[in-house]
């Protein structure tokens, strides 16, 4: 028998795919949200969703922009017993300043607001799970240098960073501090008939199924991990902390049971303990696993990430959920394991 069913926002992206993934394999039934009929098919395509062979398990609804008045109304209607709203716009370093609050600050906001209203129309609805980020609690200045190097966890308060921001990534963080004050707002206001998780995930890399090019992966965190091994000199700092996608999929699935996680709460989800993961080792990884690559000249030993050393603390969420999290290595080796793959196959006559 079917655990329930739940909507996944967000089922085309890096996250949201891999959480698809776990729901199903954790026995859900799962209505997928995806903005057109393409995407539908690229999932349905996607061999490990053939390997499952989910069958009535899986359906889709197409909603275009997630941050349009009501959007999530009719998708959440019915039998609908779980939410995970994993989609997030796009973040690249081609946005420009100006474009931020349009194509980040405010459907960030927007959308999460509109999968709390719809939850509240439905009273089936038990659990809402937003999975945002680790920065929605870690303060950035325009410079984006961390501004406090205290010991953050999900109960720390949420910064209000404001404009200027000097990268897409910036105000990305800005836009996940707003959204979580938001959810936060929406909650004391409204007193709902269900409970929120909201899962704070660190940078998080590995490898994507529905990537076809190396391009295909030069996004979110796997661009900030990928800049600087092609020989990129960046010259922003990223946070210390990273995670493996697989670990926040099956983060948002546990977040799921309402026994395990019997109450409204933030989760911080991070690997490699306080400190974080050891930026450096990638291009040690580099060097030693993928020798080849990097005389073909697809990897580069030249490139430079400088680092903020972030202390943060993940053991409440560790212990809730039962999570054993992957290292720095694998996380690195997945998405290089993918990456030199597609370089290699770009190169076929």
């Amino acid at each position: 028998m079917a655990n329930g069913k739940v909507l996944i926002t967000g089922a085309c992206e890096f996250v949201g795919f891999r959480t698809l993934i776990q729901t199903l394999k954790a026995g859900y039934v799962v209505l997928a949200a995806v903005t057109c009929q393409e995407k539908a098919d690229l999932i349905r395509s996607a061999p490990s969703i053939k390997q499952l062979n989910p069958g009535p398990s899986l359906s889709f609804v197409t909603i275009p922009n997630l941050a349009s008045d009501n959007a999530l109304t009719d998708a959440v209607k019915g039998d609908i017993q779980y939410i995970v709203h994993a989609a997030s716009p796009e973040v690249n370093l081609s946005i420009p300043a100006d474009e931020y609050d349009n194509k980040i600050i405010h459907p960030t906001v927007k959308s999460t607001r509109n999968v709390l209203s719809a939850a509240m129309q439905n009273p089936h609805v038990k659990r809402v799970v937003m999975t945002s980020s680790e920065s929605a609690v870690i303060p950035y200045t325009e410079e984006y240098v961390l501004a406090s190097f205290t010991t953050f966890t999900g109960d720390s308060p949420i910064p209000d960073v404001k404009p200027p921001y000097k990268t897409a990534f910036a105000a990305r963080s800005a836009a996940e501090s707003k959204a979580l004050s938001a959810s936060n707002a929406f909650l004391a206001k409204h007193k709902p008939h269900f409970t929120v998780v909201g899962l704070l995930p660190a940078t998080t890399l590995g490898d994507d199924e529905l990537a076809n090019t190396p391009e295909d992966l030069l996004k979110g965190g796997n661009l900030q991990a990928l800049r600087h091994l092609r020989g990129d000199k960046v010259k922003i700092n990223v946070p210390s902390h990273t995670v493996h996608v697989d670990d926040v999929a099956k983060a948002n699935v546990l977040s799921l049971d309402t026994q395990k996680v019997p109450e409204t709460q933030d989760l911080i989800l991070a690997s490699g303990g306080i400190t974080g993961s050891a930026w450096y080792r990638g291009k040690e990884i580099a060097k030693k696993s993928y020798a080849n690559a990097v005389q073909k000249g697809w990897l580069s030993l030249d490139g430079d990430q400088p680092v903020n050393p972030v202390h943060v603390d993940s053991k409440k969420t560790l212990e809730v959920l039962g999570l054993k999290p992957a290292g720095f290595e694998k996380q690195i080796k997945d998405l290089l394991d993918q990456y030199v793959a597609l370089k290699a196959n770009e190169d076929k006559p």
